[in-house]
């Protein structure tokens, strides 16, 4: 009811969508203070009878941030009492790895008690072992925690033998399941994807076990940087907003095409930035799934801001074609600074689509979810895309956004194809430099796999002449 007051309300022109999140400076409040709305998590571990990727069964979800992703806004793991190390660790003991799938990254190791400080905690791990190969000892220094969720947390760490800062992301695992996050995370391989270094479980006095995912270490992500332009009342450097969002979709399109992961929490803190060469990570496999034609998913998934409709209309057999949806989403915000769909609820949501978009059609209800049982929505019109940007926005920016925010699924551009999208040209051309005049980072460096099944006019598009020589 609150829903149809509203979007009549709006039919009537009593309520103004010329600014698409209302008052910018309530907006902005809000952004600063719940960054991208609720995380809703599917249940996902992997049945240890099955080595397969496509079974819902009980959640290990834990988000990240400057480290694989946080569910909770910077500002929150700045906080000190965030900072500091859980005490169980001190009563944490190492498990043998039993998953046989993976020998090579198989762990086990013994925990040495530190010098009796949480932050000076010392874990030791073995990798190694099996097969012939010698076993070797790393440890890891425990420093401050980055990231916290209902099922674990997330800490910094570096490692003893070599100095190498690493991050840690600790959750609670269910003991009749294998962690579908792991299993996802073996398969991966690709520079804007972040890299799993090894594993290890480790157990409690209370006989809980958690699955250690050891990761590679990225200091910053697209949500601090956006919210550190939006404070400071600029906007994001175009350059910038293109090479995000360009290394985005060539990450989805490698997990989408070449994995064949739909990764189901796209936003902007589970995108992890290098500050120096501004090299993307995609981050936090803990909502992806293996889609299987045919078979359902959960609909209740994706943070709200960047939930597609067909998800918010219930869709269980939905596609990829959900994660190109959040990468609009991610590519409007960059652009005016704030997000474009603050929704307050699940329902609340759609009702910001629709103040954009207009009221879908029949047709485009169908294709979001066949079996979603008839129902009239008041007739609102669809507001302008050029009317959301500033004047001097380039088309090619506006034109992407509107190919990505489609209600139909099948409407949207594939990965792929938006790397190939006009708003990358500048990328594609020779002389361009970072703003400090340093080179852009590798993005042109397409392994054969990601190519494959491609036309060659779609690839004749999107590398540049000088990468083909």
């Amino acid at each position: 009811m609150h829903m149809m007051r509203r979007l009549k309300s709006i039919a009537s022109g009593r309520s103004s969508i010329s600014d698409p999140g209302g008052d910018p400076g309530t907006k902005r409040a809000k952004f600063d203070q719940d960054g991208a709305g609720e995380v809703s998590s599917e249940q996902h571990l992997v049945e240890d009878k099955s080595v397969g990727l496509d079974h819902n069964m009980t959640s290990t979800h834990l988000p990240l941030d400057a480290s694989t992703s946080n569910m909770d806004p910077p500002a929150r793991t700045e906080d000190a009492a965030v900072d500091q190390l859980p005490k169980e660790m001190h009563e944490m003991t190492i498990k043998d790895d039993k998953v046989e799938d993976h020998n090579e990254k198989d762990t086990e190791g013994t925990m040495m008690i530190g010098n009796g400080t949480e932050r000076g905690q010392i874990i030791a791990t073995t990798i190694g072992g099996r097969n012939g190969q010698p076993k070797q000892t790393i440890s890891y220094m425990a420093e401050r925690v980055v990231g916290t969720g209902s099922f674990g947390i997330v800490f910094q760490a570096k490692c003893v033998e070599t100095g190498e800062t690493v991050a840690i992301k600790k959750v609670l695992q269910d003991k009749r399941y294998k962690n579908r996050e792991l299993q996802i995370m073996h398969l991966l391989d690709h520079p804007n994807v972040v890299q799993l270094k090894h594993y290890f479980f480790s157990t409690t006095d209370n006989d809980e076990v958690y699955l250690n995912l050891v990761l590679e270490y990225v200091s910053e992500t697209v949500y601090r940087i956006c919210k550190y332009y939006s404070r400071m009342n600029q906007r994001m450097p175009l350059i910038y907003v293109q090479l995000y969002t360009y290394q985005i979709c060539r990450a989805l399109s490698y997990i989408h095409r070449v994995v064949g992961v739909c990764h189901r929490d796209i936003k902007p803190q589970n995108l992890l930035v290098n500050p120096h060469t501004h090299q993307v990570k995609l981050c936090d496999f803990g909502s992806a799934k293996k889609l299987v034609p045919g078979e359902p998913n959960i609909s209740y998934i994706c943070s709200r801001y960047y939930r597609a409709p067909e998800l918010i209309f219930g869709a269980t057999e939905y596609t990829t074609a959900i994660d190109m949806w959040s990468v609009g989403c991610v590519l409007a915000e960059l652009l005016i600074g704030q997000p474009l769909f603050p929704g307050e609820s699940g329902v609340d949501q759609l009702v910001e689509i629709i103040k954009i978009l207009g009221t879908p059609t029949r047709e485009e209800i169908k294709c979001m979810n066949s079996n979603y049982s008839e129902f009239k929505f008041p007739q609102i019109k669809a507001h302008p895309w050029h009317k959301l940007f500033h004047k001097r926005m380039p088309p090619e920016a506006v034109d992407l956004v509107s190919r990505l925010l489609q209600y139909s699924p099948n409407l949207r551009c594939t990965a792929l194809e938006a790397c190939a999208h006009p708003f990358f040209d500048e990328l594609r051309d020779p002389n361009a430099r970072l703003p400090n005049g340093r080179p852009l980072p590798p993005i042109f460096n397409f392994m054969p796999e990601e190519l494959e099944g491609a036309s060659p006019e779609l690839i004749q598009r999107f590398i540049p002449e000088r990468v083909k020589k």
